[in-house]
């Protein structure tokens, strides 16, 4: 967020966007899909003396990703509007918060499964914080990239049950997505 242009700030209205369908049975948003969700399912799941402590930090990245909504409200991408001078160190505030409540989350995390440093913290805005964090940008696209084609060829099973039926005699992995330790550990 440090070094994004104010264009890239109407990507945020795309991830807080909910849909919402007739009858109520909309979609969630992105960030409620991808972040907020599995912190909920993580804090119940977890033994009771970490359950608060993910709770509050589960509340308090839903506050920051509020105030980051509310300072990028109205901003589109290739949208030339004119932005108000305190969105942008608002959203960069606001973004800094989160930052520190997912770091607060991850902490707890590796400390009650007992694995230290598993989940990998994410390290302040400045012009280091992709060589700090230490993962590939490009891999993680790819990752994605073929985690897509994969869902979009039935998944792992379909591809394996397709796999099975040919008559080659060799079975080959359709998805082509690495294993998942050898992503996760770069």
């Amino acid at each position: 967020m440090n070094n994004a242009t104010t264009d890239e700030y109407g990507l945020v209205t795309e991830l807080v966007r909910s849909s919402n369908a007739r009858g109520g049975q909309g979609q969630p948003s992105r960030i409620e899909r991808d972040y907020v969700n599995p912190m909920r399912i993580m804090g119940l799941s977890l033994p009771p003396e970490y359950a608060d402590d993910v709770r509050d930090t589960q509340f308090a990245f839903e506050r920051a990703m509020s105030k980051l909504n509310k300072a990028t409200q109205g901003i589109k991408r290739d949208l030339s509007v004119e932005i108000d001078k305190n969105a942008v160190p608002n959203a960069k505030a606001a973004w800094e918060e989160g930052r520190v409540a997912l770091n607060s989350f991850f902490t707890i995390l590796n400390t009650a499964t007992g694995l230290k440093d598993e989940l990998k913290l994410i390290p302040p805005s400045g012009p280091n914080q992709v060589a700090e964090y230490g993962r590939s940008i490009r891999r993680y696209n790819e990752f994605m990239k073929k985690t897509k084609l994969c869902q979009n060829r039935g998944g792992p099973a379909l591809s394996q049950a397709w796999g099975q039926l040919m008559v080659s005699g060799y079975l080959q992995d359709s998805c082509g997505v690495e294993p998942m330790d050898q992503y996760f550990f770069q």
